[in-house]
């Protein structure tokens, strides 16, 4: 709308400026027979009438009606027109009347010496009104054209980037409970591929997980098994022994030795099942309290096996799980006692390393082979070495260890050379 009037507005402008020097030239050629001869001024008016084909009339000063070129206007005739009332003149008007369609009106104004008067043009202007109608024609045309190219456009281009959508809508419905399989290839680098990304690993999460369950259950099933076989033995063959009092006491310490296990082993497996469920109550402990609590739930046990703890701590602070954290380091510092030759040391240190708080717990035990090295983590694992050195073990005190590191968003290195000792190192922020 606002292009068409505009270029309508400049159509007019045109116009009027062509019929402002028309009627400017015509007015040169007869201005002086006003007021004098009428007869004259009448004559001039329809040669140019003729000319420029356009109807010519002289108003005089009241601008009423001097003469009219079509000769059907009286003298003194009162016009009733709009373009009368116009007080900036020369100029023109632009109307659509009924009977003869869009007319253009022109006034110019003209003076002879003390005499003045006007000189109204009256133009047929349908060609102008033509043009315009036209160029709105082919307005709609190109914006319409242009609408229906935008939507092609926009169709092509959102179904080009929703593509990959759809691609992951259709794998995610073919996802079920017994088969988890999300494969989508997606070249561009963008948000969608972060997506897809993002669900890859979500799925594939989900198959470790499931994973990970049946194994947990498969391998638990086997480890609980073993200590109830032998306690089913046990109590099946005790009345058989019980006039035997050295084999009969053998009996029940075997017995004992195996509930002793198996109560070991569920309380681990539900610790290692409720410390995803567990909240991290992280709190700020230096490095004086866990020094301090390792003396405490240690001291004793070292020196029964003759293992010296040696402490050598920087002083730092750690934002953890209180409770967790200290399982974690009892856990380790358990295991480097266990698998300790009398006489050795175990060695706790920390450190600030590249950002993390670092604290180590090293010992100069039996060490832990290569190929044994990658499968320390496992549920259940225990090297051959291991089993051998102590069979009081159930193979989930490193899986809760590293669970615990998980949770608080660590790391964990392991350093071991088979009979030369082991180093765990835990990182925190």
């Amino acid at each position: 709308m606002v292009v068409s009037r505009t270029y309508e507005h400049r159509l007019q402008v045109g116009y009027e400026q062509v019929s402002i020097t028309q009627g400017t030239t015509i007015l040169n050629q007869f201005k002086e027979t006003y007021p004098y001869s009428p007869n004259r001024s009448i004559g001039y008016l329809r040669t140019y009438s003729e000319q420029i084909n356009s109807r010519l009339i002289m108003l005089d000063e009241e601008k009423k009606v001097y003469v009219d070129s079509f000769n059907q206007l009286v003298p003194n005739t009162i016009l009733h027109l709009t373009i009368l009332k116009k007080e900036t003149v020369p100029g023109s008007i632009f109307s659509n009347t009924e009977a003869f369609g869009y007319v253009q009106y022109t006034l110019l104004p003209f003076q002879t010496g003390e005499s003045k008067g006007y000189l109204l043009m009256v133009q047929d202007a349908n060609e102008l009104f033509a043009e315009v109608t036209s160029f709105q024609r082919w307005m709609i045309q190109t914006l319409l054209i242009a609408v229906f190219s935008f939507f092609m456009i926009s169709y092509i281009v959102s179904t080009w980037f929703s593509k990959p959508i759809r691609q992951i809508i259709t794998q995610l419905k073919k996802i079920t409970p017994q088969k988890r399989v999300f494969s989508v290839k997606h070249q561009r680098q963008d948000e969608v591929k972060a997506l897809i990304d993002a669900i890859k690993n979500m799925v594939e999460e989900l198959n470790l997980y499931d994973d990970r369950q049946r194994r947990f259950l498969s391998t638990s099933s086997h480890e609980l098994k073993t200590p109830l076989t032998t306690m089913q033995l046990i109590v099946e063959n005790l009345p058989y022994v019980r006039e035997q009092e050295a084999l009969y006491g053998e009996f029940v310490q075997d017995l004992a030795f195996q509930v002793k296990k198996m109560q070991r082993l569920v309380d681990q497996l539900l610790r290692i099942n409720s410390i995803w469920d567990d909240k991290c109550n992280k709190e700020l402990i230096n490095i004086h309290d866990i020094q301090e609590h390792l003396l405490d739930s240690f001291q004793y046990i070292a020196l029964g096996n003759e293992i010296e703890l040696k402490f050598d701590l920087e002083p730092l602070e750690f934002y953890v799980d209180r409770e967790l954290f200290y399982r974690a380091l009892e856990n380790l510092v358990s295991n480097a006692i266990r698998y300790s030759p009398k006489g050795r040391q175990v060695k706790i240190t920390s450190k600030r390393e590249k950002g993390w708080n670092k604290i180590s717990i090293c010992d100069h035990g039996i060490g832990i082979g290569t190929e044994d090295l990658p499968h320390i983590f496992e549920l259940f694992f225990r090297s051959n070495d291991a089993t051998e050195w102590n069979q009081d073990g159930t193979g989930l005190g490193l899986t809760i260890v590293k669970q615990i590191v998980d949770l608080h968003n660590g790391r964990i290195e392991v350093y071991s050379l088979k009979n030369q000792g082991t180093c765990i190192n835990l990182f925190f922020n």
